[in-house]
């Protein structure tokens, strides 16, 4: 891609982020008492206050972790919408296991628990991948489907018989106390798992840029009919990237319980597999990118939370406000829809044109 096609495309973002968040204080401005006071809360903060600032970092793990999920998935041209169940069932195999390695080293129980949850995740993305390999079944309508009957099947078990008799909550039991990830940023929930994201992410720019898979991957996104005929079975590129976005989405489950909760509660992922959606589509699928997507989603999730609790802004508001910055963000990425692997096909397009050149 040339000099200017990235200047434009930055100057693009540049130009929404600052109409997103002019509108966001439009917003505060007409419906909130104190336009100041909602203003210091909203942006200022969660970057200032050190409870807000762990938390939003904290929740950046998962979001980094299943939009790299997603990322594996969109540059195929596959759509997984199923990870909410995904991440349900990663992280409640992930509980079991490390209950049931109760007395084992806390090495063997991360091991054991993280591959655990990247298995159950994996297996219920592999289901959508199977179902289009075999008999064109939309990957879209059935990883939807599938997830909220896993998201139902879980919570049953939370409810009933994995449930934690002593505890008030719809929860599972605790996960022992060692086997929890060591904090960072006390009394936030920040932990080591921040690292695990940042590593998670390293290595899936690795094998997008780097390797074969990788490129066939891409490639399969960008034109099938052209790597059928080179020769790439493009079935298993419907199979593959699904299962991979299942255990992505998996594994960021298991950060989160053993990150932050030390016990499966109903409901706990609030969301995080659609957001993981919105943040691959500003991160463009790109690894790296998702870094900062991932920032700038949490540190909204973070504003909110915060202007909340301390300026009396209904929850109804805060969603309008998110909602806004994000259409406007997303709103430049529709093109991906229209030209799947455009990254790639930009990339080949600028190489043929390089040759043709005297």
């Amino acid at each position: 891609m040339n000099k200017r096609a990235l200047g434009d495309r930055g100057n693009s973002l540049v130009f929404t982020l600052l109409a997103a968040l002019f509108s966001s204080c439009l917003l505060l401005l007409f419906f909130s008492e104190s336009f100041l006071d909602s203003f210091a809360l909203f942006f200022i903060n969660p970057l200032t206050n050190r409870y807000y600032l762990g938390n939003m970092i904290a929740f950046m793990v998962p979001l980094i972790v299943a939009g790299l999920g997603i990322s594996f998935a969109f540059e195929s041209h596959n759509f997984n919408l199923g990870g909410e169940g995904q991440i349900y069932a990663g992280s409640f195999a992930a509980v079991l296991a490390a209950l049931a390695l109760e007395e084992k080293p806390v090495l063997m129980i991360w091991i054991v628990s993280f591959a655990a949850a990247a298995a159950a995740g994996g297996l219920i993305g592999a289901l959508s991948g199977i179902l289009k390999r075999r008999l064109a079944v939309d990957e879209l309508i059935s990883s939807f489907l599938v997830s909220s009957i896993v998201v139902l099947l879980v919570d049953f078990c939370i409810t009933g018989p994995f449930q934690d008799p002593s505890s008030n909550f719809q929860a599972t039991k605790a996960i022992p106390p060692a086997a929890t990830l060591p904090k960072l940023l006390p009394p936030s929930s920040l932990s080591t798992g921040i690292f695990a994201a940042l590593l998670v992410s390293f290595i899936g720019k690795f094998i997008l840029a780097r390797t074969r898979f990788g490129f066939e991957l891409r490639l399969c996104g960008a034109n099938k009919d052209f790597a059928r005929y080179a020769g790439i079975d493009e079935g298993l590129y419907a199979l593959v990237p699904m299962l991979l976005s299942g255990a992505l989405h998996g594994l960021a489950g298991a950060l989160m319980v053993f990150g932050s909760y030390g016990r499966m509660l109903r409901g706990f992922s609030s969301g995080v597999g659609w957001s993981a959606i919105a943040v691959a589509l500003i991160a463009r699928n790109n690894p790296i990118a998702l870094l900062p997507a991932a920032a700038f989603y949490a540190y909204l999730d973070a504003g909110s939370k915060s202007v909340m609790m301390g300026a009396g802004v209904s929850p109804e508001m805060v969603g309008i406000i998110q909602a806004v910055i994000f259409l406007f963000i997303t709103a430049t990425r529709l093109s991906f829809f229209r030209l799947p692997g455009s990254s790639l096909r930009s990339a080949l397009q600028d190489r043929a044109a390089d040759r043709r050149k005297p």
